[in-house]
């Protein structure tokens, strides 16, 4: 009975026993599940971290990017309203020291001001005994040439009170060239009965406008660059019209023909400027954009080019539809020497192409890098500030080098102190760039002049080469009022026939001969020569005039009619 009763516990002990296995089975699968989904939502939140700390990384780079996007878009603001509303000049004001005299912006010697000084004497009146005088006589009226109490007339005197005025007088006139005619007495045969004298030589055969006329034109046109319509105004205003009706009498088909008559009188000058150009051994060349109003093939718009090239004799402008290094090597094919030049990379290319040119770039342009980084960021002001110092040193320096020429010990010691300061300024901008955190504005600039080096220091081995581009840069400036009046020109003929005049005109200029004076020399050559430029073309070359043209331009300049 006994073991029966045991067998009983057990057997419920052991059912107690399974049925918390059971329930403790349950509860661990049941907690298991539970780890389960945390282990998962855990999972899915440190997912979730991960994913808001990539995008805030993402936002903080954004943040970056468009910071750094607004301070450059500033700076492209900044550098756009400079060159709308700034001086067109790099020229900057003096600064002024307490003792009331000025001082370079480069750091060079002090300038006396310009203008009459207080207490100087001055020089009086300038005397233009020189100019064509017209004497007019004033007189007493006859009642006042006695004495008003007595009645006893004055005794007039063999000298006079003088004054002088300057006066323009400009008119259109008609000339009316009479021919005499003669009437033969004889009988002798294949004679004609009539004869009258040679008829007077025109620039253009059967034209109506004289020499002076057309002169007048092109000075107006390619010298000062007024629009030939303005021209037009201005001599109808001055008399030029039809006596019948008022009407203007000169069209601008009359003005547009005869310059084209007189583009083919004038090409044979502007190629012996070409070839006097290619000849030489040291250029400075630039170009700007030129207007030509016609359509070529594979060419969309109308923006040309206008280049010049000057040398020492010669002043050559080319207006070509291409702005590629093909320009300079069609005209400098086999030249040999230095060219100045800004960084454009035509340049660079022909110079590739070309191993006996040299090229010397212009420290005015990398001058303008600094100021221009000045300008778009305000933080870099001093640091640029600094820069532009250094170059107005470089040029100090490199101008008393060249006051010294004649004495070769002196001009050496000032070329080592040239050298020496162009040393410091290389080690400078080395270091600058070997900085860390440098601005990317401030390593662009220095990149770029260390890239540059050996064409800036040109100079240094050359003292005839300048340290800038500048003269060529300025010999574009009236063309480009031109352009600005004008817009450029209207056929491909019209842009050779302003490349072809603009390089004649700055030619006389440079070589110091009055361009009206040359002009009417050379067309009443042309007009002798029955409208065709004359056979000896070489007499005429400004940088080597023969004596009769000279003699012929110095009597220009002495014999001047003064108008009734």
């Amino acid at each position: 009975m006994e073991a029966t009763e045991a067998k009983r516990d057990l057997r419920e002990e052991i059912a107690a026993l399974d049925r918390e296995v059971v329930e403790l089975r349950r509860e661990a699968n049941y907690w298991k599940a539970l780890h389960g989904r945390a282990v998962e939502r855990q999972q899915a939140l440190r997912e979730r971290v991960e994913a808001l700390e990539a995008k805030i990384r993402e936002c903080e780079g954004r943040e970056k990017e468009s910071a750094s996007l607004i301070e450059a878009l500033k700076a492209k603001v900044k550098q756009l309203a400079r060159m709308l509303f700034a001086r067109k000049s790099e020229k900057q004001k003096p600064k002024q020291d307490p003792d009331g005299s000025e001082t370079e912006s480069g750091g060079g010697k002090k300038r006396k001001r310009r203008g009459k000084k207080n207490g100087d004497d001055g020089h009086g009146r300038r005397n233009w005994d020189e100019l064509p005088t017209v004497e007019v006589i004033h007189d007493l009226p006859e009642g006042e040439r006695c004495c008003t109490d007595c009645g006893a007339p004055f005794v007039e005197l063999s000298w006079t009170e003088d004054s002088q005025e300057i006066d323009i007088r400009i008119i259109v006139v008609r000339i009316l060239h009479k021919r005499k005619m003669y009437k033969r007495t004889c009988t002798c045969p294949d004679q004609r009965g009539l004869v009258a004298a040679p008829p007077p030589p025109k620039l253009i055969p059967k034209g109506l406008f004289t020499i002076g006329f057309w002169v007048y034109v092109i000075l107006q046109k390619f010298l000062l660059q007024r629009p030939l319509a303005r021209v037009r105004q201005e001599l109808v205003l001055y008399g030029l019209i039809h006596s019948e009706d008022g009407s203007p009498g000169l069209s601008l088909g009359t003005l547009t023909g005869g310059l084209k008559r007189i583009a083919e009188l004038v090409q044979p000058l502007y190629v012996m400027i070409l070839a006097q150009t290619r000849e030489a051994h040291h250029w400075h060349m630039d170009e700007t954009r030129w207007m030509v109003f016609v359509e070529l093939e594979g060419k969309t718009g109308h923006r040309w080019w206008l280049w010049v090239v000057v040398t020492q004799q010669t002043v050559c402008y080319l207006v070509d539809p291409s702005r590629s290094s093909k320009v300079p090597r069609a005209l400098l094919a086999g030249a040999q020497g230095i060219l100045n030049v800004d960084r454009y990379s035509a340049y660079k290319s022909f110079a590739l192409e070309n191993k006996d040119i040299q090229l010397a770039f212009c420290w005015a342009h990398v001058r303008r890098d600094f100021d221009g980084a000045a300008t778009k960021h305000e933080r870099l002001k001093g640091w640029a500030e600094g820069w532009v110092g250094r170059i107005g040193l470089a040029y100090k320096l490199n101008a008393e080098r060249l006051e010294v020429r004649g004495d070769p010990e002196a001009f050496a010691c000032r070329d080592r102190v040239l050298r020496e300061a162009m040393g410091n300024l290389k080690e400078e901008a080395e270091r600058e760039l070997a900085e860390p955190g440098l601005h990317e504005e401030q390593k662009k600039v220095l990149t770029s002049l260390m890239n540059h080096w050996k064409g800036l220091t040109v100079f240094l081995d050359n003292p005839d080469v300048p340290m800038d581009n500048n003269l060529a840069e300025r010999l574009l400036r009236n063309p480009v009022v031109g352009r600005k009046n004008y817009y450029g020109s209207g056929s491909e003929w019209s842009g050779h026939l302003a490349a072809s005049l603009f390089s004649i005109l700055a030619t006389l200029q440079r070589n110091g001969i009055n361009p009206r004076h040359y002009l009417e020399v050379y067309f009443e050559a042309c007009a002798a020569n029955g409208g065709k430029p004359p056979e000896n073309i070489d007499a005429y070359q400004p940088w080597n005039l023969s004596q009769d043209v000279r003699e012929a331009i110095e009597r220009k300049a002495q014999h001047t009619e003064v108008p009734p």
